[in-house]
């Protein structure tokens, strides 16, 4: 994986794919200012049930990872919480991104554990599985694999395909650049 440069943001990673990888906007930040970039594994947990959230932790991923969690788009209950968002951290994941609820929002806040979700309850899940860690899972139609390059922050979540992280970095530093001037213009007027 490339050095991903502190600029980068969801709305230049939006202009590079052109919109695609965006996904919904159902899915946003738990907390403000909040911002992640990093590799994905993907988890798939079933309605009302986070026992895959509780297995990745037994093998967790390599520190900076982002684990992104679908199939709780119908859930009731939590995907975390704030015992899960410790644990998560603690291991080195970044963060956490699902189509699911969360619950204990104001603890996971507090930590600085960054999640975009679908929303909140004081819910907690079933742990029956099956559990299901690794492949490919789909948010809102947006395909998203393991080491896909997950891209997060106040305005939503963007996810690049590993395979063009170079190429999609480099149309967002044009875009980066062209935006840095039309601002200089701008500023220039007042």
């Amino acid at each position: 994986m490339i050095e991903i440069p502190a600029w980068l943001s969801t709305t230049l990673a939006s202009d590079a794919t052109e919109g695609q990888g965006v996904l919904p906007d159902t899915v946003h930040a738990l907390c403000a200012a909040t911002r992640i970039v990093g590799p994905a594994l993907v988890a798939f947990m079933h309605q009302d049930d986070n026992l895959s959230v509780r297995k990745v932790l037994e093998n967790p991923p390599a520190a900076g990872t982002v684990l992104v969690v679908a199939g709780g788009s119908t859930s009731r209950t939590a995907t975390i919480g704030g015992l899960l968002a410790l644990e998560m951290q603690n291991a080195g994941i970044a963060g956490l991104v699902t189509d699911g609820l969360v619950r204990d929002s104001r603890e996971i806040c507090d930590l600085g554990f960054a999640v975009w979700c679908r929303g909140v309850t004081p819910i907690s899940s079933h742990k029956n599985g099956p559990a299901i860690i690794g492949g490919m899972v789909s948010i809102g139609g947006t395909i998203i694999r393991d080491g896909d390059l997950v891209i997060a922050d106040d305005d939503g979540v963007v996810i690049w395909p590993q395979e063009q992280v170079h190429e999609l970095l480099n149309k967002a530093n044009i875009k980066f650049q062209q935006d840095n001037a039309r601002m200089e213009r701008l500023q220039e007027r007042y």
